[in-house]
């Protein structure tokens, strides 16, 4: 994508091939990059990208079947782990590194694997010594209030916004896909995401909270 503009009533979307779609709605899902989009329509927000990584083990007996973690407030002490049946365990959870924006790259960073493995030796003793044969690491975007963006503009008719899930995007897609389709093609939805709506950080006294009531009596929330 080389810019994005609304020209009359509608939306100018050009690619870096030269392509040009034109649309009466748009809706952002430009992930970590959704920031610059959102702050081009007069909604800033403060999106912080990182890039978390993952580790993976040699295999050994299976043992663990459900997924184990630790969340605290101390970012590197944050660790969660499964194993897979055929035996590898998967790590996240530690150190968060900074991306590299312009070229669109998370790297492996030595330091955080040892965090890693350190937090893994306070749950399942001996792990540390596991032989790690695989990382990686890609960019994910957070919110000061680990909730995402999501729902309508506050200031701009026909835009749209899905973004910031603070690492839970990919798990959340399927059924934000399904919310925001109903939004943009409906006027509204049955799913609570009022708060989610960006104006939280730009004019937070401009969000109505739907309460029940509303829910009873005519089966929608916006």
């Amino acid at each position: 994508m080389a810019e994005v503009q609304k020209v009359g009533g509608e939306f100018h979307v050009s690619t870096t091939d030269g392509q040009l779609f034109v649309a009466e709605q748009l809706l952002i899902t430009a992930g970590a990059w959704a920031a610059k989009l959102a702050e081009q329509f007069g909604e800033p927000v403060p999106l912080e990208p990182n890039g978390p990584q993952m580790s993976v083990t040699e295999p050994v007996p299976y043992a663990l079947p459900t997924v184990l973690g630790v969340f605290t407030k101390i970012k590197e002490e944050v660790i969660y782990f499964r194993q897979i049946p055929r035996g590898n365990i998967i790590i996240g959870g530690g150190n968060r590194n900074k991306p590299d924006m312009l070229n669109r790259r998370a790297y492996f960073k030595p330091e955080s694997l040892i965090n890693q493995m350190k937090q893994m030796k306070r749950l399942l003793p001996g792990a540390e010594k596991l032989n790690i044969i695989r990382v990686w690491s890609g960019i994910e975007s957070y919110t000061p209030d680990s909730l995402p963006i999501m729902g309508r503009s506050g200031k701009v008719d026909g835009l749209f916004y899905a973004f910031g899930f603070c690492g839970h995007g990919f798990q959340l897609g399927p059924g934000v896909g399904d919310v925001m389709a109903e939004l943009i093609s409906t006027g509204s939805t049955r799913t609570l995401i009022s708060p989610f709506d960006i104006r939280r950080f730009t004019d937070p006294t401009a969000i109505e909270m739907p309460f029940t009531s509303s829910l009873m009596s005519t089966g929608k929330l916006i």
